[in-house]
């Protein structure tokens, strides 16, 4: 049976929140040849039963798991079917490593380190705006989708991120960067790369605001959270704003602050080593610590669009740098 439709005109396309639907939405794309936002139909948007199967038969491959064949057509939202996935798989979903645009095999892959919050969801606006051609991956801390301890220095983050990068791109050459603490780990991660005898040719230094408009919303509940805001307001208000899944508990926003607390304490205590390297800063420092001694920067203005955000011409930016 075919179940395809007319496509959606629905041009709310709201980015996924978490690493369960950032693989889902990713597989989607794969699956249809294009992106579509968390509450987009999948059959609205043109996809049908094959398509549908492919999309299960991803889970299998990808967690060893069998959902029922009719899971996308009683979930048929990235929002709805992600519940299933991150119900049977939220371990192996909160691995540092997450895929959030598998590109065309055109261009290489950019790695982009978490901002102070941990999420990298916000990195899949970025990523869409590039242009589907671009792989991109995020790297999130340990810690804020389980209960490990999350790294406290920003020097054994980026010795545990170098493996997951490694073993996407082994010999590189290397496409970093970062938002906030991320920036800090990417100036780092590129210090252990030249060091190793890697090319590392774009290094960039990302103002959160740029790419999230919702930025200073999460930072600023992070420092209430700090104060002693009751964990279930912040979780309350995160989902008011469509920053999290609805069904998310509020002891996640307790290990965000967790994970948050080791961030603003590994760039306090950052001592970063002499780098040559050049530095790409998109828009101001949101971070007190220098850069390394040595390294030049190059600034790029990244006026906002007609949607009022700044995405586009980030993105613009590092495409022309990325080549």
């Amino acid at each position: 049976m075919n179940l395809a439709v007319e496509p959606s005109t629905d041009t709310d396309h709201a980015r996924p929140r978490d690493p369960a639907e950032i693989w889902v939405a990713r597989h989607w794309q794969d699956v249809l040849g294009f992106g579509v936002g968390i509450r987009e139909n999948f059959f609205g948007v043109g996809g049908n039963s094959l398509d549908a199967a492919r999309v299960i038969n991803s889970v299998l491959d990808e967690f060893d798991r069998q959902l029922p064949l009719n899971a996308v057509m009683e979930n048929p939202t990235v929002e709805r079917l992600a519940t299933l996935v991150r119900e049977e798989n939220g371990r192996a979903l909160s691995l540092p490593l997450v895929e959030i645009q598998s590109g065309d095999g055109s261009r290489p892959p950019l790695f982009l380190v978490h901002p102070a919050s941990g999420q990298v969801g916000a990195y899949c606006d970025l990523a869409r705006a590039l242009g589907d051609e671009f792989p991109v991956f995020g790297l999130q801390p340990v810690g804020l989708y389980t209960d490990a301890a999350p790294s406290t220095t920003i020097a054994a983050m980026a010795r545990r991120y170098l493996d997951e990068i490694r073993a996407v791109d082994p010999v590189g050459p290397y496409f970093l960067g970062g938002c906030s603490t991320g920036a800090a780990v990417a100036v780092e991660l590129a210090g252990l790369l030249t060091g190793a005898g890697a090319e590392v040719r774009l290094l960039a230094a990302i103002d959160h605001d740029l790419v999230d408009p919702a930025a200073g919303l999460v930072d600023s509940a992070l420092r209430q959270l700090a104060q002693g805001r009751e964990p279930a307001e912040v979780l309350a208000e995160w989902q008011e704003h469509d920053l999290v899944p609805h069904d998310e508990a509020p002891a996640f926003v307790t290990r965000s602050l967790r994970v948050w607390q080791a961030n603003q304490d590994a760039v306090r205590d950052w001592r970063p080593a002499h780098h040559a390297g050049r530095l790409d800063v998109f828009g101001g420092r949101d971070r007190s610590a220098g850069w390394p001694p040595g390294m030049t920067e190059q600034a790029h203005e990244c006026p906002a669009g007609p949607d009022g955000t700044h995405v586009q011409s980030v993105a613009d930016e590092l495409r022309t740098l990325i080549g």
